[in-house]
């Protein structure tokens, strides 16, 4: 029931951006999310064409009103500082709706959530969505409590909101959904490594009083499943050649169609280029670029203005995160699918930040002018 309730809920977002009025922003989607929309116009001619006319439809018209929910809500909302926390505080909810309710379902039967291969995946389709889901919140969760300066228990709220998503992160098993969340700390802290070291002997010496109670064989004996985050198999190599063979062989369209729909391997990248060809690959290739130049504009506003470093930091961590997980799962290739959610509240977020910046300096110009 997962999709009919999506839509159902995009439906009502839909009315409700219909009656938000405009603000003083007038060019408010990203481009980025351009490019993300042209690749979903790629997989509709080719499925159109030579799988599923009806899937074809319905997935264009749906991530269609995707956008234009983004366009006319959050994007429309986000006209001052009150709505950028909102924005980035409906994200973290997102980890504290799925936290409870997979610690609530926890309580009485962990089985219900582990069946598959012992990870957790909660009331997700998979342990690498309830892994994207988790690591794509943990950027909002850092800036939630950063932003309160002096110990209370809103912050202590929010930590231990945090310890929970990383503990079920953990429950995964997933080292794509690990190196999400690393990779997302590491960019939110890249300009303070007094705190990544602090960071870091707190992680270790929490690990070494765990291990010191508890033997990491024993560990590995109740959770069979975590042996995987120190194998070093590398489980994508066979389908990354697929793809790539895909790709290489059919560069223009793409490989032919097996079935009504196309379906996504284990890389953003190459599994655009093996299902759509040049024609999706060029598309999603300049989404990614767009990504990466708001993360390097982003990093010098933040280096301009030091009171939007906590800004910028929480959406260049969030991209970053996306941007990496993206290598080892078809994260961005979704249509109702949270990672394409958090990528384009991320981009919103880190849009309505620069165009502040650029109105701030037109007026510090005309005022130049004016004396």
């Amino acid at each position: 029931m997962g999709r009919p309730l999506t839509i159902v809920l995009l439906a009502s977002l839909l009315l409700l951006g219909i009656q938000t009025q405009k603000g003083w922003r007038r060019i408010i989607i990203p481009q980025p999310v351009y490019y993300l929309l042209a690749f979903q116009v790629a997989v509709f001619f080719k499925v159109l064409v030579y799988g599923d006319v009806s899937f074809a439809l319905l997935s264009l018209i749906t991530f269609g009103a995707i956008v234009l929910m983004f366009k006319l809500g959050p994007s429309q909302w986000l006209q001052d500082e009150y709505n950028f926390h909102l924005g980035v505080w409906s994200l973290a909810m997102t980890g504290v709706i799925f936290a409870i309710t997979c610690a609530y379902q926890g309580r009485f039967d962990m089985y219900a959530m582990t069946f598959v291969q012992g990870r957790f995946l909660g009331t997700t389709g998979s342990s690498q969505h309830a892994a994207a889901l988790l690591a794509g919140t943990i950027p909002c969760f850092m800036f939630l409590i950063e932003s309160h300066k002096k110990w209370d228990w809103i912050k202590a709220f929010w930590i231990t909101l945090l310890l929970v998503v990383a503990y079920f992160l953990f429950l995964t098993v997933s080292r794509t959904g690990a190196i999400m969340g690393i990779s997302s700390i590491l960019f939110f802290y890249r300009n303070r490594s007094g705190y990544l070291v602090r960071i870091g002997l707190f992680v270790g010496v929490l690990l070494g009083v765990i291990f010191w109670f508890i033997s990491p064989d024993i560990i590995i004996q109740n959770t069979p499943a975590s042996s995987r985050f120190i194998s070093r198999g590398n489980t994508r190599e066979e389908a990354w050649a697929g793809m790539w063979s895909g790709f290489m062989s059919s560069p223009l369209f793409g490989s032919p169609l097996q079935g009504g729909r196309l379906v996504f391997g284990e890389n953003s990248w190459l599994a655009a280029g093996d299902t759509t060809g040049l024609i999706g690959f060029i598309p999603i290739v300049l989404m990614g670029l767009g990504c990466l130049k708001m993360m390097f504009e982003l990093h010098k506003l933040s280096n301009k203005k030091s009171n939007y470093f906590l800004h910028s930091s929480t959406v260049i961590a969030g991209l970053a995160g996306l941007l990496v997980g993206s290598f080892s799962e078809a994260l961005l290739l979704g249509n109702l699918s949270f990672p394409v959610f958090s990528l384009l509240m991320y981009l919103s977020l880190g849009k309505y930040l620069l165009d502040l910046d650029d109105v701030h300096s037109k007026y510090l110009l005309w005022q130049k002018n004016q004396n």
